[in-house]
């Protein structure tokens, strides 16, 4: 049986609150939110790709 501290709650995020946690913008978020639902256990691993290729590309930006 399960206790209430064993059930993972995944509540839908908002865009402007996703954004704010992600340090991303409204729009990004809204696109992240878009392709992925609003679970915050995906978005949140979606947050953390889009951020990994953000930073990647303007490490190559930088050595252009």
């Amino acid at each position: 049986m399960e206790s209430d501290k064993d059930v993972v709650v995944d509540l839908p995020y908002d865009a402007e609150s996703f954004a704010e946690k992600h340090g991303i913008t409204v729009r990004a978020a809204e696109i992240i939110l878009g392709s992925n639902g609003s679970s915050q256990i995906a978005c949140d691993a979606s947050a953390r790709a889009f951020a990994a290729a953000v930073a990647m590309r303007k490490k190559q930006w930088q050595r252009d």
